[in-house]
């Protein structure tokens, strides 16, 4: 029986389903204690009692805790499900098994809608990757181990009687479940397609649902089970140059860079995020682009498979569930056509000045509670408003001064979350897997960001020696800081260089002008707080500084920085 243990914090919780009493197990400590016991108390539940309120221990948040309002963040993100129902979507995919055993090899099927809200990847429902079970033998639920409590997901450990382990992703009920369901359907349609289409490594989903009326009682994905470490565990960002651990450093990049590599290989035909075909037969056509998501197809269960629809970007749905969907954020979620690559930049403006403005008038009205100033609201308003302005003139898309910028500008994959700690490698084949997809879209790579783990924006140091005029001579308090600025710089630099490697038509994306040019953009996408849209102003005042050399050097679309700033 597998355990979870939180580190700092008392409780222990495994989930067991006894076969002999039809029972299951939750293991706590209770959380008056401030130490780990190493005999946990037992609590024992029927298994068909879905309404126990001594199994809800087990859905309860744990991970962390706020300065404020603690308890409700942790109400927010209680994932309470039904242990019963789960139980029978793992029968049904098994009976699907079975039935996927007598398709031909080789066949790629398409995604099942089943009756019960449910959708099944029966083409990942084969006996290779779930095993067997024998005639009118029936699957169950022995363990249940909540092993991470991520930002967004909650993830569960689902041992069965076949010796078999699955993955079960809950996501918090932060938001609501429109913005789930478009995150789901476009994470696992992308998923699939980066795995059959791209070659990547990714955990094999067996089933999902999109919202809270399926037999889960909860939005869901389940998935197939990697044993094996984090590549993170490699990564050390401040290694000294010629370590012992130089070879594990140089691993971690190339990983994750091999990766990026087969994310941006195939140029596709809009921008948005990847959804199934099958989405538009319960959905509205107008959300998908009519043409094929890439050119050149020839397999036959691979051409329509997929769709480009709206973009699933964070930063365009991250706390907008009080905005009217169809009316105030759908005409700003794109598809958008590939020959309008700044309509990107000029709709998240827009769609971000527009929440602005609703907040205002929510607060005016009194029905919202938020603590947040009129006057920080207002002047986002004015900072995204020039944001979208300004979005047309950012580059000159004809520019001959930037080499292969068509390239730069076609639509590519981008992934969000390209991190060693969202790579597993797994145990037996030490084989790298890409984990999490949440928020991947299609965008063009010139305004794709560099993965945070090595991103630096601070002054680049590249020899200590050379740069630092009389380092030798400096207090070590200052030869740390600059230690530290060198290591960073190096990071960022060896990323490039392996970017070079694998995709020198793209490596012009991060040379300095360019960065400069995007630096508007890219900090609207990465904002995390209410004040750092002062970020892009002071992007924007950057820009303007620098704006008639860029004109000069035709990267920009306009002679003069815009008067309307």
């Amino acid at each position: 029986m597998i355990r979870y243990t939180v580190a700092g914090h008392s409780r222990r919780c495994v989930v067991g389903a006894s076969k002999r009493v039809g029972a299951i197990k939750c293991i706590t400590v209770a959380a008056t204690k401030r130490f780990i016991s190493n005999k946990p108390n037992e609590v024992f539940t029927k298994l068909t009692n879905d309404n126990d309120p001594k199994r809800d221990a087990f859905f309860k948040y744990t991970w962390g805790s706020w300065l404020k309002n603690d308890k409700q963040e942790k109400e927010k993100r209680f994932t309470k499900f039904s242990i019963e129902g789960l139980n029978r979507i793992l029968n049904d995919i098994y009976i699907q098994s079975n039935e996927m055993a007598k398709a031909p090899d080789g066949k790629i099927l398409p995604p099942v809608f089943n009756k019960n809200l449910t959708v099944s990847l029966v083409n990942n429902v084969v006996p290779k990757n779930i095993g067997k079970i024998n005639p009118n033998e029936k699957v169950q639920v022995t363990t249940l181990s909540s092993i991470h409590e991520g930002k967004h997901h909650r993830i569960y450990k689902v041992d069965t009687n076949l010796n078999k382990a699955f993955i079960l992703r809950i996501p918090y009920p932060l938001e609501n479940e429109n913005t789930l369901s478009y995150r789901i359907r476009s994470e696992v349609a992308t998923m699939d397609f980066a795995d059959l289409k791209l070659g990547i490594k990714v955990p094999k989903i067996f089933c999902y649902g999109v919202n809270s009326l399926n037999p889960v009682r909860q939005p869901f994905v389940l998935q197939e089970f990697i044993e094996g470490e984090l590549l993170m565990k490699d990564w050390d960002p401040l290694i000294e140059d010629g370590s012992s651990n130089q070879k594990k450093y140089d691993n971690v990049i190339k990983q994750v860079s091999d990766f990026q590599s087969k994310l941006v290989s195939l140029k596709l035909n809009a921008f948005g995020s990847i959804y199934f075909n099958n989405d538009l037969k319960d959905g509205n056509e107008k959300e998908f682009v009519k043409e094929d998501i890439y050119d050149g197809e020839t397999n036959p269960d691979l051409q329509n498979r997929w769709k480009i629809g709206p973009s699933v970007e964070r930063c365009l749905w991250r706390h907008k569930s009080h905005l009217d969907f169809h009316k105030q954020m759908k005409p700003f979620l794109g598809p958008w056509p590939k020959k309008s690559p700044m309509d990107i930049i000029k709709n998240t403006g827009l769609l971000e000045a527009e929440n602005a403005k609703t907040r205002i008038a929510m607060k005016e009205a009194g029905s919202s509670a938020e603590l947040m100033y009129p006057r920080t609201l207002k002047e986002q308003i004015t900072t995204y408003e020039n944001l979208a302005k300004i979005a047309p003139d950012l580059f000159n898309v004809k520019t001959k001064a930037i080499p292969n910028m068509q390239e730069l500008l076609s639509p590519r994959l981008f992934h969000p979350d390209l991190d060693p700690m969202n790579i597993i490698v797994n145990k037996e084949a030490q084989e790298a897997y890409l984990l999490d997809f949440e928020g991947a879209c299609t965008k063009p790579f010139i305004l794709q960001n560099s993965p945070q783990f090595i991103a630096y924006d601070g002054p680049k140091i590249y020899d200590l020696k050379e740069d630092i005029t009389d380092f030798d001579k400096l207090s070590e308090a200052e030869k740390v800081q600059y230690q530290f600025m060198y290591k960073r710089t190096r990071n960022q630099h060896q990323w490039e260089k392996k970017l070079n490697d694998n995709n020198p038509k793209l490596i012009t994306a991060v040379a300095p002008p360019v960065k400069l040019l995007r630096s508007p953009y890219i900090a609207a996408v990465e904002r995390k707080t209410e004040e750092e849209y002062l970020l892009i102003d002071e992007s924007l005042l950057q820009l303007k500084e620098v704006w008639d050399i860029f004109a000069q050097n035709d990267l920009v679309n306009q002679k003069k920085f815009t008067s309307k700033l």
